[in-house]
């Protein structure tokens, strides 16, 4: 029972984070697109819908100070005078010196002389920042990645609430540093042969995610997610479900030639040895389980066979043809 509960508890924070938005980088959209889209509309006096595009470069890109003070701009004339406030502190920080930092002091100035003008001014945003940011960190010392108080929580209630500056894609690359080298340490073990549970195995798609949308995004992870829940299969002798993993898998990595094998042993456990042969003849002509699997068939067809199949895998291990 408590297994069961483990694993559904799994399967929502793997349905929760695979239908997750990107938090940071590349995923978000292209932060130069954004900042040309809201200048446009800053420029029609639409400063909410600017504000908006602004916001999502800075997610996109938080390493652009620049953005910070459009953005800060755009949200004065929108009257959310609280955020611009402390948009213009995070450009004033993270801009030592520029140009423009002269004007944007000002203009902070004066977006903090209308808070405290205000007769009830509204609930500043920042002001949990300093605890999540804490727990943040303290969650990614103790490997906590997934699932609530996680790391990769934590930085999505910091996303959704509006935390900025450069530190956001600092906290971004760290995570997605953190998930990927879990996720590829399943990887490594299965490669490896290690007998992992399926649980252990479909640990890993929720991992790789969390690293796609903090922008970490590995060229190989489709490959490997596939592979693993097609191994999660395996153990669980859906055979069927494993090979179209398996396949796509394959079709995701053509260099890593164990897909193409583990496919083959799908269809093996399923009883289609004649299809699995074909396919590892078709993919793993030189592999020795392609003349293992060889060997047993002909065993099944005939003795005479079988034994001409089993003398010329024999004489092959034993003297291998020269590269």
């Amino acid at each position: 029972m408590r297994s069961e509960l483990r694993w559904s508890a799994l399967t929502l924070v793997i349905a929760s984070t695979s239908f997750a938005q990107a938090l940071v980088g590349s995923g978000v959209g292209n932060a130069d697109t954004f900042v040309s889209e809201g200048s446009k509309l800053f420029n029609k006096k639409q400063y909410a819908k600017a504000a908006d595009s602004f916001l999502k470069a800075t997610r996109a890109n938080p390493a652009l100070p620049q953005t910070y003070a459009q953005l800060a701009r755009a949200q004065l004339l929108a009257k959310e005078l609280q955020r611009a406030c402390y948009a213009y502190r995070v450009y004033l920080k993270s801009v030592p010196d520029s140009p423009d930092r002269k004007k944007a002091a000002a203009e902070s100035d004066q977006c903090e002389r209308q808070v405290k003008g205000l007769r009830k001014p509204p609930e500043d945003p920042t002001r949990g920042f300093v605890d999540q940011r804490a727990a943040f960190f303290t969650a990614l010392d103790a490997k906590q990645l997934l699932g609530a108080g996680s790391a990769s929580e934590t930085l999505r209630a910091l996303v959704k609430e509006g935390f900025l500056g450069p530190e956001l894609g600092e906290m971004a690359t760290k995570l997605g540093a953190a998930a990927t080298a879990e996720a590829e340490a399943v990887h490594k073990q299965a490669l490896a042969g290690a007998q992992l549970t399926p649980e252990v195995l479909r640990s890993a798609r929720p991992l790789y995610q969390v690293a796609q949308d903090v922008g970490s995004t590995a060229a190989d992870a489709r490959g490997r997610m596939a592979f693993l829940d097609g191994l999660a299969e395996l153990n669980e002798k859906s055979w069927k479900k494993a090979e179209a993993h398996f396949v796509e898998a394959a079709r995701s990595d053509p260099d890593n030639k164990e897909y193409v094998f583990f496919k083959g042993l799908a269809l093996v456990q399923a009883g289609d040895r004649a299809a699995a042969l074909k396919v590892m003849e078709t993919q793993l002509k030189d592999d020795p389980r392609t003349a293992v699997l060889r060997a047993a068939l002909a065993l099944g067809d005939s003795p005479v066979s079988g034994a001409t199949e089993l003398e010329k895998l024999l004489f092959n291990t034993r003297y291998p043809p020269e590269k």
